[in-house]
Parts: structure tokens; sequence; C-alpha cells
């Protein structure tokens, strides 16, 4: 299951003045997001969501040029299935194989913040394209239920 393309779009959906609300973080005039979309050879899609900030409004530019200009130039060509070697791929960054050597991360300078963020999307992604290739859930792969219903 061969990663052939990465991409992350911004996704702004304003929020009208009559539904908008106000916390501590402030006034959240709009919806943003960032959707990650993983594709494979194969033509199976997975997806993934990030956010450059909390709550949901803000700009997610940098976040969607961190997906596709550093993180997805690392994906292209791996297999999809690899997730948490993949994760080491992209946390580490050059200095992966060393942290693949030795079985703990070795990161470059800089990786947290939203770099971090950046790599929650892609990964949420490739769990997706795990389940879907598959035939089942993320929610069976990462352990199954622990209960049958669940308030929200």
């Amino acid at each position: 299951m061969k990663i052939t393309r990465v991409t992350a779009t911004w996704v702004h959906v304003p929020i009208p003045s009559d539904r908008q609300h106000t916390s501590d973080f402030g006034r959240a005039v709009s919806f943003d997001t960032t959707l990650v979309r993983v594709e494979t050879e194969g033509g199976l899609v997975g997806f993934g969501e990030s956010k450059a900030v909390l709550p949901s409004s803000g700009s997610n530019h940098a976040l969607c040029e961190l997906i596709t200009h550093e993180l997805a130039p690392l994906l292209v060509g791996e297999d999809a299935r690899d997730i948490s070697r993949l994760w080491d791929v992209m946390y580490n960054g050059t200095r992966a194989h060393y942290a693949l050597a030795r079985g703990h991360a070795f990161p470059v300078l800089g990786r947290r913040g939203l770099l971090v963020q950046a790599l929650s999307g892609v990964d949420i992604a490739l769990w997706d394209l795990l389940g879907k290739s598959l035939g089942v859930p993320v929610w069976r792969l990462l352990g199954g239920r622990r209960q049958a219903r669940m308030p929200a």
C-alpha cells in the first residue's frame, strides 16, 4: 500500500454572527481546520484532521505548508501500513535513521508545536487508510470499544 500523494487543505467556515460564541479563548467567528488526504497507488484514500490553533478559529496556512512541503516528501513511496515507523520518520526528520536504529526518539531541533500538530493529522489519515484496507473501523484497530454506548 504505497503512498503516492499527501495533501493538506485549509477548511475555513465563517460562523454567522447569531451562532458565534464567546469563551475564555475569545469570540469564535469561524471554524478552521486542516483536512489531510493520503492517497495510495491502489486507489485507497485516508483522511485526517489537524488544527493550527484551538479553539477552531485561526490561520492554518503554515500547517498546510508543513504537511505539503516537509512531511509529504518523507512519505511518498512508503508503505502506509507502517504507521509507527512513519511517525518516527516524520518526527525525527533527517535523523530518523538514528531513531529507527536505536529504538528511541532522536529528533532534529524544533520538533514541537505546529509540526507535531501537522504530524497528528497525517497519523490519523494513516490509521484511516489501514482501517479501510482491512475493512474495519479505526476504533477496532486501536483496541475495540470499552462499552456499548457512551454519552457525547
